[in-house]
């Protein structure tokens, strides 16, 4: 009682409380896995060209750091516990990772996040998972059009996703065939996300069909995606998307290669359609993009992505990613250098081109250099 009371007082938060209600029993588990990272990311943004003189005024600043726990532990065979803690301190002029749109009123320079907490319960026959995890849909790189449980981010494609609230159910069929099902429930089920993915490999294809309902929008969503290498990686992903007084398609076709030159130059690129985005970019609604409602703007995006090895522990990287419909594009030069196995030092620049007014390139948009370092442990 005493304890409660002292929690009380201090106000601690519930993430923090279940991470060591949570916590206890990982650390009195025999078998507990313990990893995850540390990040630091450093930003300069301009606010106009890029120029040495008056940087003061044309210049901002802004940093943020990231340790990611992450703990696993077995309780039994049919059982197992899974565990990931974010803690953020923000700097500068960046209260959220690059990228991420937030319809937040949070201002804390340090924040703690409880992003997985989630049970495995393996049965014959099936798998159940319950909790805060990781949840994905369809197979594409970036746009990602049946994925309604993630955003996008253009900034990172390959950033860590939020954990979703959810119910998973997975039943292997044979051995190249499963059924997988989701419901994340919001207020109620008339307002929550579900989904059903039937998998199987057709001719060396991997082929599925989803089935998508987000109660919020009255929304349901026939998706299909196709997988496979001839002489390149190849893959389709598509969608229509139905809800009252609103029907579209939505369409992604992507291809990768590996040029068998100095250590493999690594080339990968999608196309993605829209049919429900804007023809005009005077008629953009940037309130879909916080609400989450749509993560792109325009009908017409393209990705293209060369990585290639520089020298020694070095390697460079080139992304262009364009909205074909307004004409705005962003091109982001890169290098990497491995310091160690498990440190790596990332630096390069995002600039924004194109067509003033578009979607990357709109008013008050800044080019951003940046500096990130991670280390994984």
């Amino acid at each position: 009682m005493l304890v409660l009371r002292f929690m009380a007082r201090r106000k601690i938060p519930f993430s923090i409380l279940l991470f060591l209600v949570v916590g206890q029993s990982f650390l009195l588990a025999s078998d507990l896995e313990t990893f995850g990272y540390y990040e630091n990311r450093f930003f300069i943004l301009s606010s106009g060209k890029l120029s040495l003189q008056d940087i003061s005024e044309n210049f901002s600043l802004g940093d943020y750091n990231r340790l990611r726990l992450q703990f696993r532990s077995s309780v039994s065979e049919n059982i197992s516990l899974n565990l990931a803690v974010d803690f953020f301190t923000f700097h500068g002029i960046i209260s959220s990772p690059l990228g991420v749109y937030e319809n937040s009123d949070q201002s804390d320079t340090t924040r703690t996040q409880l992003d997985r907490a989630y049970i495995d319960l393996y049965f014959p026959g099936f798998d159940v998972t319950i909790g805060k995890q990781r949840v994905a849909m369809g197979i594409s790189r970036l746009w990602a059009p049946l994925d309604l449980f993630n955003r996008v981010n253009i900034f990172e494609p390959a950033e860590e996703k939020p954990g979703v609230n959810a119910i998973k159910v997975y039943v292997p069929i044979g051995q190249t065939s499963s059924l997988t099902g989701v419901l994340s429930p919001e207020d109620n089920f008339n307002s929550s996300k579900s989904g059903l993915r039937a998998h199987t490999q057709i001719a060396g294809v991997d082929a599925a069909l989803t089935l998508i309902h987000w109660g919020r929008l009255n929304q349901t969503i026939y998706g299909l995606d196709l997988r496979g290498e001839n002489f390149i990686g190849w893959w389709v992903e598509g969608g229509y998307f139905s809800s009252p007084g609103e029907k579209n398609m939505k369409l992604v076709v992507g291809f990768d290669y590996t040029f068998p030159v100095k250590g493999g130059i690594y080339w990968m690129n999608e196309f993605f359609y829209d049919e429900s985005g804007e023809k005009d970019s005077s008629q953009y609604d940037l309130d879909r993009l916080f609400t989450g409602e749509s993560f792109t703007l325009a009908r017409e995006y393209y990705l293209s992505v060369l990585q290639f090895p520089f020298i020694g522990l070095f390697s460079l990287s080139t992304t262009y990613i364009g909205n074909w419909t307004d004409g705005s594009y962003i091109i982001s030069p890169g290098i990497r250098y491995e310091l160690t196995q498990n440190v790596t030092l990332n630096l390069g620049i995002f600039f924004l081109m194109g067509r003033k007014g578009g979607e990357f390139n709109r008013e008050g948009a800044n080019d951003v250099f940046y500096i990130w370092l991670k280390m994984n442990f």
